[in-house]
This record gives C-alpha cells, sequence and structure tokens, in this order.
C-alpha cells in the first residue's frame, strides 16, 4: 500500500477558473483544489516552472486572484503550486475548502500546522 505524503486536504471539485500564463487568458476546470494548489485540466500546454495567476470568479462581488507556478503537466492535467495571495483570497479558499471538506475542522488544523518541514 502506498503511503500518503500529502499534508494539506484536498477537495474534489469541478469549478471553472481562468489561470493567465504569458498573457494569456485560459479557461479551465478544476479537478480538485487545495489549501497550496489546484490541479485541473487543459488543452493548452503549461511549462513546469511556469509563474501563472489563478483567477476563480466566486460571485460577482467575489473573485480570488492566486499566484501559482507551474508543478506538473502530465498530458491535459495540470497542477498549480500556490506561492502568494491576498488575504481576502486567503479567506475566500479557505471557507471554500471548509465547505466542501469532509471534515471541515481539518482544514482549520492544516493552517496552524507547518506544511513543509
Amino acid at each position: 500500500m502506498i503511503e500518503e505524503r500529502r499534508k494539506r486536504t484536498r477537495v474534489p471539485v469541478g469549478f471553472e477558473l481562468t489561470v493567465v500564463v504569458q498573457g494569456m487568458e485560459i479557461k479551465v476546470q478544476t479537478i480538485n483544489l487545495s489549501l497550496t494548489g489546484v490541479s485541473f485540466f487543459s488543452d493548452h500546454a503549461f511549462l513546469v516552472q511556469e509563474p501563472c495567476e489563478v483567477h476563480l470568479n466566486l460571485h460577482q462581488d467575489v473573485n480570488l486572484t492566486i499566484e501559482g507556478r507551474v508543478l506538473r503537466s502530465s498530458g491535459n492535467e495540470i497542477i498549480v503550486s500556490f506561492v502568494s495571495m491576498d488575504e481576502e483570497s486567503f479567506y475566500h479558499l479557505k471557507r471554500l475548502m471548509q465547505f466542501n471538506a469532509a471534515n471541515p475542522d481539518q482544514i482549520e488544523k492544516e493552517i496552524n500546522d507547518p506544511a513543509f518541514s
């Protein structure tokens, strides 16, 4: 059996979001989301380590903007690691995770525990 090494909860969500890379806006469909990154499907060829910006429109007045970097690109599945975001985007990401997680209390615990040591 393979040991799970991930330290962050992933929630399977199917949101449409926009990834901005090299000035291009690319609409994608998420596979899952965590506090530290997102995976999605795309026909666009992303380069590993390429900087990008992730935009998720939750409501006409609620938009998350997150700076990221392509962590992995395998076929049409892309994984972006989050690098930075403003406080409001983090608040909404956290709430989105809590709402969709099987164990919402785990999300709060993850915020208090370092992801990397």
